[in-house]
């Protein structure tokens, strides 16, 4: 692969360009060229304010370029030190990875289907800038629909303690970014199979108690027997472990690089606010705690702030 320096030299130095400084070296007798300059094996070296003069230009990479609403994509940019990915006006921040940065990049529910871009901004080892402005076509997902009936409160049950809802508190979490934990691949929280099943799946519109089918559900929920282990997506710290309005008890693990995923309606929760957790670590047990009609985990996985479908990412089909 040319180095910057091999490509600055071959882009035609006959163009007045007065913001290109040209250091040029003798060949006269009896001068003895350095190292570097017998390895550059070039007549003159280009100097370029803000803009490397060695080294390899990044490559910006995608794992796929038509995903659905609720996917995501995974971008990786070689040889880049930072960098941000824009889509729809939405920021996400790229990691530090083997041989460049990469991250991911999460596609709303409610954004369009069709042509449009995404926008890469990043920063090589010294210093120079970059944008790449990579088309995608979004693709429109069919949502599934589900009417659910919520037995009464037991008016017998003793009072709960007073709660908040959480939502709040998740939004904040969910726009944090702290540095990257995940590695890929991403885990399941609970294998499937027997009693084990998706009894709703994201973004799915629902009818609470024959009301209207409205909004889109914001995780994936697994039904199992009550005490079955929940299990970390992946590696993490918990920044939340308490008994919430709507989830109940609810964990929150943050994979670094603006990814985290909640765990709702767990009968125990067995992590602590700052714990350290690893791929596949027990975070909690299946409960039916919170606004719940039966056992299961509500599983979400946000992407810099947007929620996205997470069964996409175990099957291979967004490219990761």
């Amino acid at each position: 692969m040319a180095t910057r320096r091999q490509f600055i030299a071959g882009v035609g130095f006959g163009i007045a360009a007065p913001w290109l400084v040209f250091r040029g070296r003798s060949r006269g007798a009896g001068r003895s060229e350095t190292g570097a300059e017998r390895q550059s094996a070039l007549p003159f070296r280009a100097v370029l304010p803000g803009v490397g003069t060695d080294g390899p230009r990044p490559v910006a990479i995608l794992s796929q370029r038509e995903p659905y609403q609720g996917g995501a994509i995974y971008v990786r940019v070689d040889h880049a030190e930072a960098g941000v990915a824009k889509l729809f006006g939405r920021a996400a921040v790229l990691s530090q990875g083997a041989g460049g940065v990469e991250g991911f990049v999460g596609v709303a529910v409610a954004d369009p289907p069709g042509p449009t871009a995404l926008d890469l901004a990043v920063t090589d080892a010294v210093g120079g800038t970059f944008r790449f402005v990579e088309p995608i076509a979004v693709r429109a997902t069919r949502w599934t629909y589900d009417d659910i009936w919520l037995p009464p409160p037991d008016p017998n049950s003793p009072p709960g303690p007073p709660l908040e809802p959480e939502q709040p508190r998740l939004d904040a979490l969910y726009a944090t970014v702290s540095p990257r934990r995940w590695e890929l691949p991403f885990v399941i929280p609970i294998e499937l199979g027997g009693e084990v099943w998706v009894s709703g799946y994201f973004g799915e519109q629902r009818s609470f108690n024959g009301g209207p089918r409205t909004g889109h559900h914001g995780g994936t929920d697994i039904a199992a027997p009550i005490g079955t282990a929940v299990r970390a997506t992946n590696h993490g710290t918990v920044v939340m472990s308490e008994l919430t309005l709507v989830r109940g008890n609810l964990v929150v693990v943050d994979h670094g690089g603006g990814i985290l995923s909640c765990y709702g309606h767990l009968s125990e929760r067995t992590v602590a606010v700052g714990e350290q957790v690893r791929r596949g670590d027990v975070v909690g047990k299946v409960g039916s705690t919170g606004l719940s009609s039966g056992p299961h985990l509500h599983w979400e996985l946000s992407v810099a702030g947007v929620l996205v479908d997470g069964l996409r990412w175990l099957d291979g089909t967004q490219g990761f």
